[in-house]
């Protein structure tokens, strides 16, 4: 088989039902609709993701022998017809919150007498062995009896990720995944150790596929952390929530970086902000902060590449052409002596402007809403503009 070249990556980050949007761009790239892919059509070799990302990556490196433009035609039918809300089995095919007493009043669960009965029941039977089995943990807890107490609240608990679990299941076919001339790095965090673990293609097998996509999507402290191998994991975006280091590290050089938090002014802001507000504002300023450090980074390697060049053409280099090649000699000096040196890098940055819904949005599944978000990242990749979207383009 021949290797699909890894010239363009593409980078997905984490954001719940906001990877409908992801879906989107990828659409308008790989159809030639965006003004990058227009005149040369796109066909990415690399997809890197995390949380909703990791399975939206992983969709992307399956059918060997498929343009990403058919790969993501795949994905969006699934996004449309699998992931909302199904007015049939009334749940999406992501979560389902346990306990949850509105549920009860949906007209499709009082139509099924059988769930009325069986679904509360298997959830207080849940959730009764889950606190039963903590109780030790929460009695030799130290601190008085409200310190105690707080012990036993895990919003955890309330969620089921059976859905997504059966979801990936159906969808994803491991061994075209391991076999696939596409790379894939899928970012998750330790959760014993704090560090980043990456897992690659041939990661994914039969056995533990699901749990490395499902790790990479749980929200620690919303959703349970997945063990693999013995270990603790949770979502990769806890330390990285946009991964373009593993998108170069794999020889990438055009880098399409999507990500999902709007610009933080556009976020209006009241004198009497709710605390979800709050976290909501917090949240997008820390992943702006990250998302212009690592574009900063790779800037930082284009410089000094670029006093690499000057001092080949034995052009006199300033004291400001060393500080850039010292900044950065730590990461080129290794790929300029291996097989694959760095070469000056392209990032164009996607992302919604404004505010899609905040934290609760990620969790909204709803058809129309799904299709909206979809039908929103497709028009912004179309009306792509590089300088408003700050995008990185070499000298």
């Amino acid at each position: 088989m021949t290797a699909r070249g890894t010239e363009h990556a593409v980078v997905l980050s984490g954001g719940g039902a906001y990877g409908a949007y992801e879906v989107g761009i990828m659409k308008a790239l790989f159809t030639g609709r965006s003004p990058v892919s227009r005149f040369e059509p796109i066909d990415a070799g690399v997809f890197c993701g995390t949380s909703v990302g990791a399975f939206n990556a992983a969709m992307m490196t399956m059918n060997p022998g498929s343009s990403s433009a058919a790969r993501v035609a795949h994905l969006e039918n699934i996004w449309l017809t699998e992931i909302p809300d199904d007015p049939s089995s009334c749940e999406n095919g992501v979560l389902r919150f346990r306990g949850n007493p509105f549920r009860y009043l949906d007209p499709c669960i009082i139509t099924s007498p059988a769930s009325l009965v069986t679904e509360p029941a298997r959830d207080l039977l849940f959730l009764s062995g889950y606190w039963l089995r903590n109780i030790p943990r929460v009695l030799s807890a130290s601190g008085g009896v409200p310190q105690k107490l707080l012990q036993l609240i895990d919003l955890s608990a309330f969620v089921s990720l059976k859905p997504f679990e059966r979801l990936i299941k159906r969808n994803l076919r491991f061994g075209e995944v391991r076999s696939s001339d596409t790379i894939l790095k899928i970012v998750t965090t330790n959760l014993d150790t704090g560090d980043v673990s990456v897992f690659s293609n041939h990661d994914l097998t039969d056995d533990l596929g699901s749990d490395i996509i499902m790790a990479s999507a749980a929200m620690p402290g919303v959703f349970p952390p997945v063990l693999i191998d013995g270990n603790p994991y949770v979502d990769g975006g806890v330390v990285v929530n946009t991964p373009l280091k593993y998108a170069i590290d794999a020889g990438a050089y055009v880098l399409h970086v999507v990500y999902l938090d709007p610009d933080v002014s556009s976020i209006p802001l009241s004198v009497n902000e709710s605390t979800l507000d709050m976290l909501n504002r917090v949240y997008t300023i820390m992943l702006a902060t990250t998302i212009n450090e690592d574009v900063a980074t790779v800037e930082w390697i284009n410089d000094g590449l670029n006093v690499i060049e000057r001092a080949a053409r034995g052009e006199l280099l300033t004291q400001e052409d060393d500080q850039e090649f010292i900044r950065v000699v730590a990461q080129i000096i290794p790929r300029l002596q291996s097989d694959s040196p760095y070469r000056k890098l392209t990032v164009h940055r996607y992302h919604p402007h404004d505010d899609l819904g905040g934290l609760l949005g990620t969790l909204n599944f709803d058809k129309q809403v799904i299709t909206g978000f979809v039908q929103r990242g497709f028009d912004d990749a179309v009306e792509h503009d590089c300088r408003s979207s700050r995008c990185l383009l070499p000298q």
